[in-house]
């Protein structure tokens, strides 16, 4: 069987990769640009490792435990939980798996009431006893804010934590996001923490590159049409093949969160932590801050240390950044340098939960995307895993 692939992102890495392994070796893949991985880049910049937008591995992902050796990866993990900063406070959020003084510590000091970290330990068995295809069986839509709400949590609690850990997981400020993707992630998140490989995101599309081969891309080739049983390119020729996938965006209509990530470099950390910062002040900009070489001390190879700065939305001026900054940890901060900053306004696509997701579509031809299914690394493996199953169906 001959397939051809249009798209060398996750999806379209994660399809080719379930077919090869079930001895579908006659596979084309056509990528538009020069290199794979779709949003999981990273480049190398004066001895720093940059994530294209600071992104995590959640290793209690499903579909990722499938396809990835996580000791191949050399994951770099952060410390569970998170540390909120709040006007002058620190406030600890941190696991109860991190030891006692950390259970005391959030007890104590930690975000919201009493009531609300007694909720939080229910919401935390109950997810842990649910599996996953559960949570998106649910049929009671509504937004996370509207679900926090009904749980019981406290105005304060979701305003403290809730708003500001998942502006950074949902790339949105108003927590519209259906509640089937909070309690998802939040499960992840309880099971196995966050990660991420020690060279970068982009090695996890480079594994799945390595077990393909390389030999199977044909980079720098833009596909101008395409049917059920053919693909051509703007190299002017069509190629037969028995299926054909589109493991790509091509829809312009499509809405996406846009995010702006910084980095920046220094000589001293303002903190030493392994946690993400969420920044929880009434008139901010930023969402969170990651001591990034703090947690992979591989993404800074030059004696330097390497922050990540992340905001929802497009935030060209440096100065927005810098202000929340000196706000979170003083006049230090006029010392960082800016590195790089990326402005993607086609990030986090967002889903329509009611709209159940097919890989066959009318016209005989397969789809798969994170766009069709969730945004995340996990939906894009998902949907590259289904297409492939559809086919192998056929065989």
């Amino acid at each position: 069987m001959k397939i051809g692939i249009i798209g060398a992102g996750l999806a379209g890495l994660t399809c080719a990769w379930y077919l090869k392994k079930n001895d579908i070796h006659d596979i084309t893949i056509f990528e538009s640009s020069g290199e794979v991985g779709g949003k999981l880049k990273t480049a190398q910049l004066n001895g720093f490792l940059l994530d294209r937008g600071f992104q995590v591995l959640l290793p209690a992902y499903p579909e990722t435990k499938k396809v990835l050796d996580y000791k191949k990866l050399d994951l770099q993990a952060f410390s569970k939980g998170s540390l909120i900063f709040k006007g002058n406070k620190k406030i600890p959020f941190y696991d109860p798996e991190n030891g006692l003084s950390a259970l005391i510590q959030t007890v104590i000091f930690g975000p919201g009431s009493l009531v609300d970290k007694l909720l939080l330990l229910k919401l935390k068995l109950t997810l842990s006893n649910t599996h996953v295809e559960r949570i998106f069986e649910n049929k009671n839509r509504i937004s996370s804010m509207a679900y926090l709400q009904a749980y019981g949590f406290s105005g304060r609690m979701i305003q403290d934590f809730w708003v500001p850990f998942y502006q950074g997981v949902f790339l949105e400020n108003t927590l519209e996001t259906d509640s089937s993707m909070l309690l998802f992630t939040f499960k992840m998140f309880a099971e196995s923490g966050a990660a991420v490989p020690k060279n970068g995101m982009m090695a996890i599309p480079q594994q799945l590159v390595d077990y393909i081969g390389k030999d199977k891309i044909r980079f720098n080739s833009k596909v101008l049409h395409y049917n059920q049983s053919a693909i051509c390119t703007d190299e002017g020729k069509e190629e037969k093949f028995d299926k054909v996938i589109v493991a790509c965006n091509l829809k312009e209509d499509t809405t996406y969160h846009a995010v702006t990530n910084s980095y920046f470099e220094t000589d001293k950390l303002p903190i030493n932590t392994k946690h993400i910062i969420l920044n929880a002040n009434r008139n901010r900009t930023i969402n969170n801050v990651v001591l990034l070489s703090n947690v992979a001390p591989n993404y800074a190879q030059n004696g330097k240390h390497l922050i990540s700065v992340s905001a929802n939305g497009i935030h060209p001026e440096p100065t927005e950044f810098i202000n929340d900054l000196i706000g979170l940890f003083g006049q230090e901060v006029k010392q960082w340098k800016l590195v790089q900053t990326y402005l993607i306004k086609e990030s986090l696509p967002k889903i329509n939960y009611e709209i159940s997701y097919s890989a066959a579509a009318q016209d005989g031809v397969f789809y798969c995307g994170d766009h069709l299914i969730q945004g995340s690394i996990n939906g894009a493996m998902e949907s590259g895993r289904r297409t492939a199953e559809e086919i192998l169906k056929a065989v």
